[in-house]
């Protein structure tokens, strides 16, 4: 399972650019503060947003005032398959839909065959994006909350995209296969930002060993994050308690930053 987490993250940061939400549809909101179990890949690298995640907290339980967000003005509708090891194949009904130039309602079917472990499908309709609006005052207040958590390795929740409908499919056998029925052929490339998240989608028929997110609604798919790093000022003596003074010991000070990370970092 865990590899499956790393090579989901990794592909979907690899070919859209985007840190994936893992499991897909889990509850997170903006402002929590998370840690990645297996985000570490490397003893030569940070901990990375790769994988599945655990809520150590939120800025409204520290008491801190989350910013205002902003949600995006139009949605986003993606189909994505995995470049080797997917194959789609539609039905009668939907093949001969394919000429038609405004989107049918008769319903088809559609064999997705999947021939790669770790391999993705992945369908996510009518995508809205809500994000902090102003980051950069949260550092100070932030600061003034450091004693309260252990900050290494945790990373703050600044953007959740979230399908209104989804599936999602991940192979875990080097042969799968998954047969869906109803509206099927606006899952075209050229028609799927055309389909209505009231869309009737259901699976006929599954084999092999599958990660299968059903056609669902509300699904949370996408994230942003930026990571806590505690910035140290004077001699780095981490056994001394911030800010207390002996006769040999120097002030120590230190600081929360944020950070943002990229897609292009956990490829």
């Amino acid at each position: 399972m865990k590899s499956l987490q790393i090579e989901y993250s990794k592909e979907i940061a690899r070919e859209l650019g985007k840190i994936a939400i893992y499991l897909p549809g889990e509850e997170l909101q903006i402002g929590d503060i998370i840690r990645f179990p297996y985000g570490k890949t490397s003893i030569f690298k940070k901990v990375n947003p790769l994988g599945s995640f655990i809520k150590i907290s939120s800025l409204s339980h520290l008491g801190i005032t989350t910013p205002p967000t902003r949600k995006s003005k139009s949605p986003d509708s993606y189909r994505f398959t995995s470049k080797d090891g997917v194959q789609l194949q539609f039905g009668a009904t939907a093949q001969a839909s394919l000429s038609n130039t405004s989107l049918p309602q008769a319903n088809g079917s559609l064999q997705i065959k999947m021939s790669n472990e770790g391999a993705i499908c992945f369908f996510a309709l009518d995508c809205y994006k809500e994000q902090l609006d102003h980051i950069a005052a949260l550092e100070h207040e932030i600061n003034t909350h450091d004693n309260e958590m252990i900050w290494d390795d945790t990373f703050l929740v600044t953007s959740v995209t979230t399908a209104q409908k989804a599936l999602i499919i991940q192979s875990n056998s080097s042969s799968s296969e998954v047969v869906l029925d109803g509206d099927v052929q606006g899952l075209q490339s050229s028609q799927v930002g055309s389909l209505s998240a009231d869309t009737s989608i259901k699976i006929q028929k599954q084999q092999g060993d599958l990660f299968i997110k059903d056609w669902s609604d509300t699904v949370t798919i996408f994230m942003d994050v930026m990571r806590f790093d505690k910035k140290v000022f004077g001699a780095p003596i981490t056994s001394t308690p911030k800010n207390i003074v002996t006769n040999d010991i120097p002030i120590i000070d230190s600081s929360i930053t944020l950070s943002a990370v990229s897609a292009s970092e956990i490829c």
